[in-house]
C-alpha cells in the first residue's frame, strides 16, 4: 500500500507532535529518573538529518514551543530544539556531501548528535548553576550519560524515519516511468 503524497508530507509533522504527546504525558508516568532524554529532541534531530537544516529549524520550533507550553516555561526548548534541528542538518548535509557508507556513516551520525545534546546540557548545567550555586561531579557523569542515549536514540530511530518520512527507495536500475536520455 502507499501512503498518500499529502499524508507523507505531514509525517514528520506527526511524529514531532506524537514525540512530545510521548515527552509530556506518557513518560513522565511510567518513569522520573535522572536519565531521561526528550523524544522530542531525538526526533527533531533526525528529521534535521532526514529532510534538511530547514525542516529541523521548523520542527524544532514546532516540538520546542510544545515542550515550552506544556511545562509552563517558554522559549527554553524552542531555541535549543531549533538550533539543533538547523546545525545537524548544516553539519551533515546528506543530499550534498560525498556519500560516506558503513560504520562510518552511522558514526558520524552518532557524534554530532553527541555533541549537539551535549551542548544543550552544558548550557543549562550552567543555568541550574546560576540558580541554585551548586555543582555536583555526578551531574557530568548523567550528562554524558544522557548524551549516548541520545545518540544512540537518533542512529537507531532516523533509518525508520526515513523509511516512514520518504518511502521505499527505488530499485535500482530502475528509472520509473521516465526515459533516461543520454547526451553524447
Amino acid at each position: 500500500r502507499r501512503i498518500p503524497a499529502l499524508l507523507r508530507r505531514l509525517t514528520p509533522f506527526l511524529a514531532t507532535f506524537l514525540a512530545m504527546l510521548l515527552d509530556t504525558a506518557v513518560l513522565p508516568v511510567f518513569y522520573h529518573g535522572v536519565y531521561t532524554v526528550p523524544l522530542t529532541i531525538v526526533v527533531v534531530m533526525c528529521i534535521g538529518l532526514i529532510e534538511g537544516r530547514l525542516m529541523g529549524l521548523l520542527l524544532g520550533m514546532i516540538g520546542g514551543l510544545f515542550i515550552d507550553v506544556t511545562t509552563g516555561i517558554l522559549g527554553v526548548m524552542t531555541f535549543y530544539f531549533m538550533a539543533a534541528g538547523f546545525l545537524i542538518g548544516l553539519i551533515i548535509d546528506e543530499a550534498n556531501d560525498r556519500p560516506i557508507t558503513g560504520v562510518r556513516f552511522h558514526l558520524r551520525r552518532a557524534v554530532v548528535s553527541f555533541v549537539l545534546y551535549m551542548l544543550g546540557e552544558a548550557v543549562f548545567c550552567v543555568y541550574r548553576y546560576f540558580v541554585s550555586a551548586s555543582f555536583e561531579w555526578y551531574y557530568l557523569r548523567a550528562m554524558l550519560i544522557r548524551g549516548g542515549i541520545a545518540a544512540a536514540l537518533t542512529v537507531l530511530l532516523c533509518p525508520l524515519l526515513a523509511r516512514l518520512f520518504k518511502g521505499k527507495k527505488p530499485k535500482a536500475g530502475y528509472s520509473g516511468n521516465h526515459r533516461e536520455v543520454k547526451y553524447f
